[in-house]
């Protein structure tokens, strides 16, 4: 009766209407988009003036853009990429076996310069002040995303905005993923809140927008398999059996808990017409930018863990918090003309709180209750476009406290374009900031996992690289050099280090689409190697990821249809593990049976049948189909198995109504 239902609703779509691109917009720089009906409707016979929508009409920019980004409701290999929970291209990252579990990443990547108590296990899914979207829509919009889960569950996603006026916008977002797992003790229950509001006045002068965010990112941790033999060995526990298979810790659970008021305006004095244009341009402006954000980890195990050997506290519940609060204002001028040149500054003033539930003070170790810094400092940023021939970005940040030192980070770069289609981009960081606050401090109920490391230095990072685009070719290589000083990381005796050295690393990088007809061939290759002091960043050598697929009009052309296989590979590594008291990767233990483990020298292959009807987007692919066969040796960290062979269905949705 289902399979008669969904064929059912699946020929309904096809016979809405067709695909196309709007007559209005059509030519070399088209978008592709679907709003025929809307925009091919006959006028009423009056006299009122009936807005057509077109695809441009519908709009979102974040706090960072300089430009406005177009909504995208187009089918493309890269938009399959992000189809997954976090909505980001996850190329670099070994997915956990459970969705909304944390991701092994397999490269270097700086992290961004704040200072926060986020775990390196709940970042992936974490929505920073930038990466919130504002939208402007000309009719009200609804965005529908949908995956299941594994065994149990599915990932929801609904966001809607409308335009209450041409100046006024509001946008409401949630979000909930909710996946039991194959195996024990790995349920993934993550869930956010996000509404934003946005304005301008009618000559644009006065600009408002705001958002307020509340997201959990909490998980069941089992600390990976007991006895890998159970895994690769025991044919009654394959695929349909894991829940079978003895694990690590069986009651142990974290939550990340963050919530988050933001509240920027600007105000644009000197206000001009242009020559070519109604709109006023304000050459001068003002701006300031509060946040306040309030983020909370939690560790707890609900009967006792005989899996780690260090002593507990008898005299404390098996449970640790720790908070961490942030008030942040921002005031700055910017010089603008037109969309040519951007600079702005400004100074920056930051209060921070760092504590858990109580002082532990017994023995050697003394863990302070609370920790307490302001930090006060100055931000600026450059934007420069030479009729696009060269366009130059630049941003730094300095900022200083008692407890927290003096931090620095300045990045730029710079990108030429010699001919049409052809760009050589270069660009340089340096950054001196202090290591994670979750690396930092720390309260536990066990005795060896308490620390308070105040005599930590800035990790210093200096990064250089470099870019060659051809756009008319779909075809981009890079390449990355960096030189880490005082890198922290975590030991495999579970404490936390800072290297008295550095560490040496380079990355090539290509990325390639070849079409030929209705056929592509879409590639990405990554060539890594750290030559200094090497074992203290674990990282493949090579990470690859290649999808072949036909792509064209189908039913009609009342469909687009996407079919191919996909295909990801990293060479073999000796890869951190996962600690999930602190939720951070450690350098691994030796098992005393296994010795040290390696993970990767293995293909995943995936089957996908994508079609996009109108504004819907389907995705259906079997993941890791090639499970069935050869030895289970594939992992996405130490003790943890990668997901078996699963029909995983998705769906990406646009409403304009």
């Amino acid at each position: 009766m289902k399979k008669i239902l969904c064929a059912l609703f699946f020929i309904n779509l096809l016979n809405q209407g067709n695909a196309q691109i709007n007559p209005e917009l059509e030519g070399e720089n088209a978008v592709q988009d679907s709003l025929q009906k809307l925009s091919k409707r006959e006028p009423a016979s009056d006299s009122l003036k009936i807005h057509k929508p077109v695809i441009t009409d519908y709009i979102y920019w974040r706090e960072k853009d300089i430009k406005p980004t177009v909504i995208d409701t187009t089918i493309t290999i890269k938009s399959f990429y992000r189809q997954n929970y976090t909505q980001k291209d996850m190329f670099g990252n070994m997915s956990f076996p459970n969705f909304g579990q944390t991701f092994n990443p397999l490269e270097f990547t700086e992290n961004r310069f704040r200072l926060q108590l986020l775990p390196t296990g709940k970042s992936f899914n974490y929505l920073f002040p930038e990466d919130i979207r504002y939208y402007d829509v000309k009719t009200p919009m609804t965005e529908f995303i949908f995956e299941n889960g594994w065994r149990e569950g599915q990932y929801l996603s609904t966001t809607f905005s409308q335009n209450l006026n041409p100046r006024l916008n509001y946008s409401v977002r949630y979000r909930g993923l909710r996946s039991v797992g194959r195996y024990k003790n790995s349920l993934a229950a993550n869930n956010a809140f996000i509404a934003t509001v946005n304005y301008h006045s009618k000559n644009e002068r006065f600009r408002l927008w705001t958002h307020y965010a509340s997201q959990n990112i909490d998980n069941q941790e089992n600390g990976g398999i007991s006895d890998l033999n159970e895994f690769v060995h025991d044919d009654s526990l394959r695929t349909t059996n894991r829940q079978n298979i003895a694990v690590n810790l069986n009651t142990a659970h974290t939550e990340f808990d963050s919530r988050r008021f933001h509240l920027a305006a600007s105000y644009g004095l000197f206000g001009k017409s242009k020559s070519d244009s109604t709109v006023l341009s304000a050459p001068l402006i003002l701006k300031n930018v509060f946040t306040y954000e309030k983020q909370k980890y939690f560790y707890r195990e609900k009967q006792d863990e005989n899996y780690y050997e260090s002593q507990v506290f008898a005299d404390l519940d098996r449970r640790s918090l720790k908070s961490f609060e942030t008030l942040q204002n921002t005031s700055t001028a910017e010089f603008k003309w037109g969309e040519k040149l951007l600079i702005e500054a400004g100074v920056r003033l930051e209060n921070l709180k760092l504590y858990g539930e109580y002082p532990i003070n017994q023995g050697l170790i003394n863990i302070p209750e609370n920790i307490e810094d302001n930090l006060l400092g100055a931000v600026g940023k450059l934007y420069f476009d030479w009729n696009d021939k060269l366009k130059l970005t630049a941003d730094g940040e300095f900022k200083s406290g008692e407890i927290f030192k003096s931090q620095y980070h300045l990045n730029s770069e710079i990108d030429i374009q010699p001919l049409g289609g052809y760009h050589l981009i270069a660009g340089g960081m340096i950054e001196s900031s202090f290591p994670s606050l979750n690396l930092f401090y720390n309260q536990s109920f066990y005795k060896d996992f308490n620390y308070y490391n105040y005599s930590f230095k800035n990790t210093n990072i200096q990064k250089a690289y470099a870019k060659l685009d051809f756009e008319k070719f779909n075809t981009q290589f890079s390449g990355s050099l960096y030189n880490i000083d005082n890198y922290v990381y975590v030991d495999s005796d579970f404490r936390t280090k800072q290297l008295n050295g550095g560490i040496s690393l380079f990355q090539l990088k290509g990325d390639l689409l070849i079409p030929y007809r209705n056929f592509n061939l879409s590639a990405t290759v990554q060539y890594q190697k750290a030559t200094q002091n090497a074992d203290f960043l674990p990282l493949p050598d090579l990470i690859a990821r290649a999808s072949v697929y036909w792509q064209g009009m189908a039913f009609d052309n009342k469909a687009e249809l996407q079919v191919g296989f996909n295909a990801n590979y990293f060479t073999e590594f000796e890869s951190r593990e996962f600690f999930p008291v602190t939720n951070e990767f450690m350098l691994q233990r030796t098992n005393p049976e296994f010795g040290i483990q390696k993970i990767g020298g293995y293909p995943l292959l995936d089957f996908f049948f994508n079609i996009k009807v109108q504004r819907m987007r389907i995705y259906l692919r079997a993941d890791h189909f090639n499970a069935f066969w050869g030895k289970n040796n594939y992992y996405s960290a130490p003790f943890v198995p990668f997901r078996d062979f699963k029909i995983q269905f998705g769906i990406k949705w646009y409403l304009f109504t």
